[in-house]
């Protein structure tokens, strides 16, 4: 359950006093818990929110008026203890910048969102335009609960030529260095031209940014580098480090200078041809910047590497390093191993080399897992994907293992990818095809070929290898591949006749030529209608198919839909596969595997264990869905904390699903929560609408607790909501705020009364410094006329027939149904095809 907690600092270092407030609370709590009455019941009833699990009771985080903005989830960071969220919104006040947008859209503002007693209360964060007309939004600090952040931000106004910038948390902007190099200070440049932040330390003092190397041709025969830079072809990797006055330049980091460089005139790159943080193809970078920021792991490119001129220095592979303290480099993937790790007559002796692909680090940078074909030390086969751990300390790397050994020698592992690293380091998730290991806690045993999910973890004598879950055979990837492009190809075919007869409608209305004007309409209202009509078109597996979400819990590129806990110790993720009794399921579910018990339980089920086919479902689109961690190309020290599906101990799992997981989800995509063998709903579940093409319920994230469960939504869930726009909404343990009090009687004009107050977006710290404005008081709200429900067209009646023939289980009945639904419904004569097309479209334009 929520409890508050006491925040003391102590040197910049914030010591965290959990449960202090917990005795004052405890015989109130276990009274209520005893009578079966949360005491905030009178709030949740008020709500009409009593279903929710644990005390929660919703609370209204965006402000009750928004000037119709809505609730963006980049740049998002939600604080630890769960009592600060950033959002952005194009609409809570005039002013701000996109943080994200290459035109720095300057109607999009970022927001800090506080709770206090009386509610949440926001802030505007960003600079204000009149000081700074071009800025943007990098990262957050969570070591002092969100309050300082890193910003890009110009005085000149010039595009893309911008400084970095610390806000503290007293609203103040202390510079950190120029943003773009001196030869281009004056110029206007593309988005690549300038310093772009992929990673930083967690209290943000130091931070890493690469810069693409931009011909000087297309800037005035100038170069977008720093002077010293030898980059010819790709990307540089530079570092700030704030020690409170500001830099006159970043430092390279891809360098193998010993010792500290003062300036990059002395640097001696490793690469010419580009270096990038962790992994440059394959844009890993989960924990490539270490806590602290000491440890910074990049690949530097090899003289294969596209554009790399003839003669320039580079390594022959693609080649992991690792830059300590900004005064030494490791390599990693080509390490200089102690004596007898790599003896004659064994593959690693002489083996050509390979290149090294980072695959995530510990938060302390003292262990990184790699991916390399190439033997590197002793018993490791001459042939496949391995899956290496180097240790790595200040002095070098001390030891390298291959943690994919296969148990029968000289075989390869055939490492598929890695799903996740815990941050601690000691337990790393991948997939092999090889066998591994023996059989798991629950009898069952890899099998070779197919996709097998393991964990590397320690014991009572080491660590060994454990074998978790056998996700797809071969077998099983064939059927589906061919499943799956079988219904896409109906479904294409069937969306091009539809955009088809849209296109030669939106053609026919003149019988003169056709203007170009009007042929390029027309082509653009054909995809159109082509990319509506795949979308809304019955599928079991869906046009997207479930084979390449499988694959993602393990692809190389890290926008996983997988999550771990910090340990290691619990997995969550999604499978096709039937991993436990009772899935039934057509389409992924999500699992969580303990480590600890080697048990791998189904989350996504029916409440009870049973309601609604105990959460079997046979359509892509009811899929259950994790929000996604992104640890792709950056770094950021907030991530790991954003998007949280599961609480810090695993006990509570968070997802959405539009299927009938309990009896108040009504089908439309809604937000659950898995605790105790049991399935809860977490939204109203009701708002079936949508926002920008996306369903406006979806998940932002629990804190590490998981007394805090974010999402956004539509409706109206308390009385405090002045409006029906999509608004975040915290349901929270424990909490709750009283609802706007009524005057007791009144008569006439005295029934207006004064408008209740909407929140002000109050300017934190200086107001020099501070952006954003207060927010007017909003207007009479307006009514909402109902619209008469319209009949359906011939067209749109076929359509749910066809619809409702086609859940039949009998093949003939369900032939027979639909030869009937077209012979009743079906266009009649070439007069009415127009009519009837129109109403095709429209339909699907309403989905």
């Amino acid at each position: 359950m929520k409890h508050n907690a006491i925040t003391v600092r102590i040197t910049g270092w914030t010591v965290v006093l959990a449960a202090v407030a917990l005795a004052a609370c405890l015989s109130t709590q276990a009274a209520s818990a005893a009578a079966g009455v949360c005491a905030n019941e009178a709030r949740r009833a008020e709500q009409s929110s009593t279903y929710l699990p644990e005390c929660r009771a919703y609370e209204l985080v965006t402000p009750p008026y928004k000037q119709g903005g809505l609730v963006l989830s980049v740049p998002g960071a939600i604080s630890a203890d769960g009592e600060h969220v950033l959002v952005g919104s194009a609409g809570f006040a005039g002013a701000g910048n996109a943080w994200w947008d290459a035109n720095r859209n300057p109607d999009i503002a970022v927001y800090e969102l506080t709770r206090s007693a009386a509610g949440w209360q926001p802030s505007a964060l960003t600079p204000p335009a009149t000081r700074y007309p071009h800025s943007a939004f990098m990262a957050a600090s969570p070591q002092d609960g969100l309050a300082t952040t890193l910003w890009s931000a110009s005085t000149t106004g010039l595009l893309f030529n911008e400084d970095i910038y610390l806000r503290e948390p007293n609203g103040a902007l202390a510079k950190v260095g120029p943003g773009v190099a001196p030869e281009v200070a004056d110029q206007e440049l593309l988005s690549t031209g300038e310093l772009g932040l992929v990673g930083a330390s967690s209290d943000l003092t130091r931070s890493l940014f690469e810069v693409e190397r931009e011909e000087p041709s297309k800037l005035k025969g100038h170069s977008n580098l720093w002077p010293g830079d030898s980059t010819v072809t790709g990307k540089s990797l530079y570092e700030y480090v704030y020690g409170g006055v500001a830099n006159t330049e970043p430092m390279l980091v891809g360098v193998d200078n010993p010792g500290a460089i003062t300036s990059n005139r002395e640097a001696h790159l490793i690469s010419d041809c580009g270096t990038e943080l962790g992994s440059s193809e394959r844009n890993d970078v989960y924990n490539a910047v270490s806590t602290d920021g000491a440890v910074v792991f990049f690949t530097a490119a090899s003289s294969k590497a596209p554009g790399c001129l003839p003669g320039a220095t580079a390594p022959p592979v693609n080649e992991l390093y690792a830059r300590i303290d900004g005064s030494s480099t490791v390599k990693i993937s080509e390490p200089a191993l102690p004596a007898g790790e790599c003896t004659e007559g064994e593959p690693c002796f002489g083996a050509s080399e390979s290149e090294g692909i980072f695959q995530g680090a510990s938060e302390t940078g003292e262990r990184v897992f790699f991916l390399s074909t190439q033997a590197l030390v002793n018993g490791a086969p001459a042939d496949g994907m391995k899956l290496y751990e180097a240790r790595v300390q200040s002095g070098g790397v001390t030891e390298v293992l291959d943690i994919s050994s296969d148990p029968t020698a000289g075989q390869s592992p055939e490492v598929q990818g890695v799903a996740r690293v815990a941050q601690k380091g000691e337990r790393v998730y991948f997939v092999a095809k090889a066998e591994l290991a023996g059989e798991n806690a629950e009898g069952q045993r890899p099998e070779a070929g197919a996709d097998n999910l393991y964990v590397y973890e320690p014991d009572a004598g080491g660590y060994h290898t454990v074998f978790v879950a056998k996700l797809l055979t071969s077998a099983e990837e064939t059927t589906l591949s061919s499943e799956e492009s079988e219904e896409a190809s109906r479904i294409g075919e069937l969306a091009g006749e539809r955009a088809l007869r849209a296109f030669e409608e939106a053609l026919s209305h003149d019988a003169s030529p056709p203007k170009q004007s009007e042929v390029t309409k027309a082509v653009e209202l054909y995809e159109e209608v082509q990319r509506q009509q795949e979308v809304s078109l019955p599928g079991t597996l869906g046009t997207g198919g479930t084979l390449p979400y499988d694959k993602r819990v393990w692809q190389l590129v890290d926008r996983r839909p997988v999550q771990a806990s910090a340990d290691g110790r619990l997995l969550v993720f999604p499978s096709s596969a039937h991993l436990t009794s009772g899935d039934e399921s057509k389409v992924p579910q999500l699992f969580e595997y303990d480590a600890l018990t080697e048990s791998l339980t189904r989350v996504s089920i029916g409440q009870g264990g049973s309601y609604n086919n105990d959460g079997n479902v046979d359509t892509y689109h009811d899929a259950p869905q994790l929000p996604e961690q992104s640890f792709v190309q950056r770094d950021l020290p907030t991530e790991a904390q954003f998007r949280l599906a599961l609480s810090a101990n695993g006990s509570e799992v968070f997802f959405t699903s539009a299927a009938h997981l309990t009896p108040q989800a009504e089908g439309a995509p809604n937000v659950f929560e898995y605790r105790a063998g049991n399935v809860y709903l977490i939204s109203d579940g009701r708002d079936t609408s949508v926002t920008s093409n996306a369903p406006t319920v979806s998940l932002l994230g629990v804190d590490a607790s998981g007394g805090d469960a974010f999402f956004t939504t539509a409706d109206q869930l308390v009385p405090q909501d002045g409006e029906t726009q999509q608004a975040l909404y915290d349901a929270r343990q424990e909490g709750g705020f009283p609802a706007p009090t009524l005057a007791p009687s009144c008569t006439g004009e005295t029934c207006r009364g004064a408008a209740e107050a909407t929140p002000q977006l109050q300017l934190p710290g200086s107001a020099g410094h501070a952006g954003g404005e207060n927010l007017p008081p909003p207007g009479k709200p307006k009514a909402v006329a109902k619209s008469k429900p319209k009949s359906l067209s011939r067209a749109q009646t076929l359509a749910k027939t066809l619809k409702a023939c086609r859940a039949k289980r009998n093949k003939q009945r369900r032939v027979g149904c639909e030869s009937q639904a077209r012979k009743r419904y079906g266009t009649k004569s070439k007069s009415k095809s127009a009519k009837s097309d129109r109403g095709d479209r429209k339909a699907g334009r309403s989905r």
